[in-house]
Parts: structure tokens; sequence; C-alpha cells
């Protein structure tokens, strides 16, 4: 589809007749503002606000709310796959696939899964190197996949995913996630690893995180402490 053709399409998606009026779909607007309220931060793993998703988990409508703003979104785009990270990518890809009839495919860390194909070394989020896999054959030349995770910091997970469906001959249609640290600047890497032709959406940012997990009264953390792996 021509790039002005999908941006008018897009325009109208980010909005949604319900019942109770109009909810809209945009980036930081306020559906993202009603999922972002229970979604919880947490010093972990090092990492001073790591972004729990089991906050909105834990509430099945807000859970679907969340499901319901990228099957809107990517009806209207069009995808032939949904792949998504392991693990959380797990959580949020599945429901999405399975509303709009399409394929899901485990991206999964190398030894994990057997009939795979791997990608090169990429580093992790915070600290350390993986490698990514993919299920042989999961994907054609041609094939538009969407790439799903619950957040992008760095962009080096979500490289290592472009990589793969690009090696299989497929276009990544775009990266989506529930929340971008932009401050981390994830675009910057993707674009100095020659994937410039790949979007990145995010319902949300860090700017409407504001949910300190330790400091809410309606969230039980009696006897907490940081006891999370380098991620």
């Amino acid at each position: 589809k021509p790039r002005r053709s999908l941006e008018l399409t897009m325009s109208k998606t980010d909005t949604k007749e319900t019942k109770t009026g109009i909810e809209e779909y945009s980036q930081n607007g306020p559906v993202a503002k009603k999922i972002a309220s229970v979604v919880p931060y947490f010093p972990f793993k090092g990492i001073d606000k790591f972004y729990d998703i089991g906050g909105f988990l834990k509430h099945p409508e807000i859970f679907q709310l969340v499901i319901d703003v990228f099957v809107a979104r990517y009806k209207a785009i069009g995808v032939d796959s949904i792949a998504g990270f392991d693990a959380r990518g797990f959580v949020i890809g599945p429901p999405i696939a399975l509303a709009l009839k399409k394929p899901f495919i485990m991206l999964r860390k190398k030894g994990k899964m057997p009939n795979s194909i791997s990608g090169t070394e990429y580093g992790k989020e915070y600290a350390g190197t993986d490698v990514l896999t993919i299920p042989r054959g999961s994907v054609k030349k041609g094939d538009r996949v969407l790439l799903i995770d619950d957040l992008v910091a760095t962009g080096g997970t979500l490289s290592a995913g472009i990589e793969l469906v690009k090696l299989l001959g497929g276009v990544v249609a775009e990266c989506a996630c529930i929340v971008e640290l932009k401050f981390l600047n994830a675009r910057k890497k993707l674009d100095g690893l020659g994937h410039k032709d790949v979007p990145v959406w995010a319902l949300m940012d860090e700017s409407i995180l504001t949910l300190d997990g330790l400091k809410a009264k309606e969230i039980d953390t009696e006897g907490y402490k940081d006891d999370g792996e380098a991620h």
C-alpha cells in the first residue's frame, strides 16, 4: 500500500467508536494513560525503573484494551504473520494473532527450539549477549511480519528479530511494543544497523508511567528486594 494511503488509513484507526464515545488509540493518549495507570515500576536487575506488565495482566479489562489497540492498528496496516519475542512477546502476541486470524511465530533464544535458524549474536537490552532463533520455514519471501514485544529499550533485541525476518526474505511491517524508553534512543541503534526502513511504534513512553510499585498502597511489596538476574 502506498505510504500516503497508509498514513491516511492510520489516522482513522487511532480512534475507535464505542457506546461511551471515542477512545483514542494514539501514543500517550487517553487509552494509553488508562493502561499506564496499572503498570508499576520497581528497582529490579539493577535498573531503577523496571516496568512490570504484570500490572495490567491482573486486570482482564485492561489487558483486553491493550490487545484491542494493537488489533485495530494492524488490521488497518495489514500483516501476514506476527512474531513475538521470548518471553513477554509470547503473552501479548498470540491473542493479537488470534484476533487477526494470522500465524504466530516464536522468536526464541538459541537452544530452546528445534528446527530453527539462528541469527548472529546481539547485545541484550541491558547487559550481556545472546542469539535469537526463528522456526525454519515460518516466513516466506515477501511476507509482511509484525514484530511485537512488551518494551523496547536499547533496540538490541528488536534488531536481532529484524535480522532474522529479513534473512528469510520477509519484510518487517513494523516493530510494536507497549512501552518505548525514549531516552535510550532505540531508533538510532536500528538506523545504525541498516534498519531505517523498519518503523517502530509504541503505545506509550516512560513519560506517562508514574506508578511507583514500592509506594503504591494497592500493591503488596512487603519484604521486596531486587533479586533479578542481569537482563
